[in-house]
């Protein structure tokens, strides 16, 4: 049965989402709180069910593991596809692969909500320029730090929050009113993105001589039983091992 989110869970998302666009610690937070999983984790946090909302976070983040932001041109927006499809997922107790195929086309939204982003950025930064070259502190202060985050109050946390709290549990009751044999089109493509993911992550490794350490992960996760952790903490150590004696190789070449 669905859930209506209250307007302070709809709220606290929202701000989960301005403080994405605000980029605080941009460099580290890229892959860290703005990523599908802590996404998902927020809201399972402020909707009282975490398991259902990281399930859906974690398929996500396969899907969203080799994106690039070349120059802040980015192909889709991670953290607006975890918060919404997570939040449907949760009061409307949606399957998840369709939450998961849902969040596509959300992601593809939110890089036109960034592009407006962009656009706004760019007259700020004409007059911080102007301030700069005026030497006026306080004007640099405000067109830098001051006016960016009050519009994106505007930009990212008042749509997230009017979204969330009129629309979830009315977007995951259309979807469960879907025929089965189109919802069965749409659980076969949320299951089928991450495989995506991984491609792209593949892709991006590029060197033949790391794809057996890549595909030995894989193999050993899916059929050895060793714990993820222990698997994850086995390859630091190889990459480390791999990395010394391929540059103690590299130059010893270069001295003979």
């Amino acid at each position: 049965m669905d859930t209506k989110i209250t307007i302070l869970q709809a709220i606290l998302i929202g701000l989960f989402y301005w403080f994405r666009g605000c980029r605080f610690g941009y460099t580290f937070g890229v892959v860290t709180i703005f990523s599908p999983l802590p996404a998902a984790l927020w809201v399972g946090i402020v909707l009282g069910d975490i398991p259902t909302a990281m399930k859906v976070g974690a398929a996500l983040q396969l899907i969203y593991l080799g994106l690039l932001v070349p120059g802040g041109a980015a192909p889709s927006d991670p953290t607006i596809a975890a918060l919404v499809s997570c939040s449907v997922a949760v009061v409307s107790k949606t399957n998840i692969n369709a939450a998961v195929a849902l969040a596509v086309p959300i992601g593809l939204l939110g890089v036109q909500i960034n592009n407006i982003e962009y656009i706004i950025n760019g007259f700020l930064a004409s007059k911080t320029d102007k301030n700069v070259e005026e030497a006026d502190t306080r004007g640099m202060f405000r067109t830098s730090v001051i006016y960016p985050s009050a519009y994106k109050l505007i930009l990212y946390a008042i749509p997230m929050t009017l979204v969330l709290y009129f629309g979830a549990a009315q977007i995951g009751g259309l979807i469960n009113m879907i025929p089965q044999t189109i919802l069965n089109g749409l659980n076969l493509a949320g299951a089928v993105l991450p495989a995506v993911g991984f491609a792209i992550i593949v892709q991006q490794i590029g060197k033949k001589s790391l794809l057996p350490y890549f595909l030995a992960a894989f193999f050993l996760e899916q059929y050895s039983g060793i714990p993820t952790l222990a698997i994850a903490l086995g390859g630091l150590f190889l990459a480390y091992l791999h990395i010394t004696f391929t540059s103690d190789s590299s130059k010893a070449a270069k001295e003979a």
